[in-house]
């Protein structure tokens, strides 16, 4: 159990107090005014900044803050007569205290101060800067001017608002405003952040924390850090960041704040592999999300869902996925239905319920094909009939692919669909020896070459060689499996390129080329020497081939290279496991030199070809039907 989950746990089940009650003064009382604004509880927000009125006594500068808070809110809930009258209110404390300046730039401007600015009145905002520049208002004061004007600015694109922003935070600092020099600075991190300046973002958010703030807006700057750190690459940094923002949100009662900064934590968790973290995150996610009514917790729930799975805790996820399904039903949201039907059948499938799992993923093509998502349709029934093909035969699989195929042709929306359908089906024909594979494969082949899919071009000839090898034609499927070869590496992608290229190489072999087969071995060898799986499987092959030779002892010598590489391997990885174990126990902490592990033996290629077999894992293609555990689900129709 680590210090996050424990952290996480601890959010499970926990109950906040009344806030009302803990008001006892005006500043409580603004804090929660804002918090309320922040949970977009109008009626809230306006209560607590009339309770604080009634605390204030004669501190001006919370009144004016108080009178502010509800002059914005009464707006946001579509009160502009109360907005105005607060604004007044407002105006009326400037002129008494004797800030003219103040006064004379809020009567200009109104209710332009409380809300975002239109693009159509920019220019008013531009002629009141100059206006009250020339009549000698102090920077602070015209800082509010140029602060409205900046945050249009950026929302419509401009970068320029950035040196605005930064000049009125300043300003604020200055004049000792730190409440207003907090919101420039809140949308000065913001504005960093969508330009991408993750750093000047994350410097923006530590000046901003501090500043007293109270704790929704305290969070929402945790958040900013989270997502910069993240978009950076930090993953550390930004899964403490979102857990502090997730704690504040919580506390403060903002439920979609609180789940978003949860889904952070999750996805932060899940990439580092701590499931139970990930897990744990999704729970207080689906918490928050419930008590705050939110209209999507079905998808928070889906997502609980997907990282059971991805866990491996396939009865928890079905426990999860079931019951929403059927509340998804009951609801009226088909596609949300159908979609959780998916998650579920791989929950299914991954205990061993294979019939349950293809009636799931049947009656989730049905409702898709109901909604007319016929993309999706096709994808489902790539991916049942891809299990059938595995677990039971072709044969059983072909109708599911030919009826992919049919609604993939319909999907206008979703141009991957019919490839991926095409290629499915093309696969399975020519396994049963039926030329029209060929036919469907060279389909496929011309859509992704025409949408440049350069990788599914490599795949699909990858196949079509296959195809060609079921069918007899051996000179065909070597040079298509080198062309596939070439293509792969175009890509970056060595593994697969390996692996087409010992296809070929094994139909060499196969079919008495024997100089040829061996001269190809040798370069898969040397080529992928950083390979532990290509180079074992390459000398294997060589050994079988100079044993056909008449060269036993040349064989022997291939086939004890090929035990080499995998003893070499397994040894580099028993050292590791020994030095890790050592540093653990080591006293200072120091993790000396990961620079011995033999980064060679890595995992094997995600297609083993050896023996002429078209097996394996998933490929980039990923689970066609969506929401799969990524381990080997069905991915395109092939076994």
């Amino acid at each position: 159990m680590s210090a996050l989950s424990d952290r996480l746990r601890a959010l499970l089940g926990t109950t906040s107090p009344d806030p009302f009650v803990a008001c006892t003064t005006a500043g409580e009382c603004l804090d929660l005014a804002y918090e309320r604004a922040y949970t977009e509880d109008y009626a809230g927000a306006i209560r607590a900044a009339l309770l604080g009125l009634e605390l204030a006594g004669d501190d001006l500068d919370t009144l004016l803050s108080l009178w502010g808070s509800l002059a914005s809110v009464r707006h946001l809930g579509g009160d502009d007569d109360g907005a105005r009258r607060a604004a007044r209110a407002r105006l009326s404390l400037l002129r008494a205290a004797g800030w003219s300046f103040q006064a004379d730039m809020e009567e200009d401007l109104g209710a332009l101060l409380f809300r975002e600015a239109s693009p159509e009145e920019l220019p008013v905002l531009e002629a009141a800067l100059i206006t009250h520049e020339t009549a000698g208002a102090p920077d602070h004061v015209l800082a509010d001017i140029k602060l409205a004007f900046a945050v249009a600015l950026h929302s419509y694109g401009s970068e320029g608002a950035l040196d605005a922003l930064e000049w009125c935070a300043r300003a604020y600092r200055a004049a000792g405003r730190a409440e207003s020099e907090g919101g420039a600075l809140l949308y000065l991190a913001h504005a960093h952040a969508k330009e991408g300046h993750h750093e000047l973002a994350v410097a923006a958010a530590d000046r901003l924390l501090g500043l007293p703030l109270n704790r929704a807006m305290k969070a929402a700057v945790w958040m900013v850090k989270a997502t910069s750190h993240n978009e950076a690459g930090h993953r550390l940094e930004a899964e403490g960041c979102a857990l502090r923002a997730l704690e504040l949100y919580a506390a403060a009662g903002v439920r979609k704040g609180a789940v978003s900064a949860a889904a952070g934590v999750a996805q932060a968790a899940s990439e580092a592999a701590d499931h139970e973290a990930a897990i744990l995150a999704w729970k207080v996610a689906v918490e928050q999300a419930e008590r705050g009514e939110i209209d999507e917790t079905w998808a928070v729930r889906l997502a609980l869902g997907h990282q059971l799975l991805e866990a491996g805790e396939f009865a928890l996820a079905e426990d999860v996925l079931a019951p929403l399904a059927e509340r998804l039903g009951a609801a009226g949201r088909p596609t949300a239905r159908a979609r959780t039907l998916v998650s579920l059948g791989h929950a299914l499938r991954h205990q061993e319920r294979l019939a349950e799992a293809l009636r799931t993923w049947d009656e989730a093509a049905e409702v898709f094909v109901a909604a007319e998502l016929h993309g999706e349709a096709a994808r489902t029934l790539i991916a049942a009939g891809t299990l059938v093909s595995r677990e039971e035969s072709l044969s059983g699989a072909r109708p599911r692919f030919e009826r992919a195929v049919e609604l993939a042709r319909d999907a206008e929306d979703d141009p991957a669909a019919l490839p991926t359908a095409l290629h499915a089906l093309g696969h399975a024909l020519c396994e049963e020896h039926d030329p029209d594979g060929l036919s469907l494969l060279d389909e496929a082949i011309a859509l992704a070459d025409a949408h440049e899919a350069e990788w599914h071009s490599a795949d699909f000839r990858d196949t079509h060689a296959r195809g060609r090898w079921s069918l007899g034609d051996a000179r065909g499927a070597v040079a298509e499996a080198l062309e596939a070869a070439d293509l792969f590496r175009a890509v970056e992608d060595p593994d697969a390129a390996g692996n087409a290229e010992l296809f070929a190489a094994h139909v060499l072999a196969e079919s008495g080329q024997w100089d040829e087969a061996a001269s190809l071995f040798r370069l898969i060898a040397a080529e992928h020497a950083d390979s532990v799986a290509h180079v074992n499987a390459a000398q294997n092959g060589l050994g079988d081939v100079l044993e056909k030779q008449g060269l036993p002892l040349q064989a022997e010598e291939a086939r004890a290279a090929a035990r080499a590489v995998v003893d070499n391997a397994l040894e580099h990885a028993a050292d590791a496991v020994v030095e890790a174990i050592g540093d653990d126990e080591t006293e200072d902490g120091e993790n000396p030199a990961d620079d011995d592990q033999d980064s060679a033996g890595g995992a094997a290629p995600d297609r083993d070809h050896v023996g002429g077999d078209h097996v394996g894992g998933d490929t980039p293609d990923g689970d066609p039907a969506g929401g799969d555990d990524g381990d080997d689900g069905p991915a395109d129709g092939r076994r």
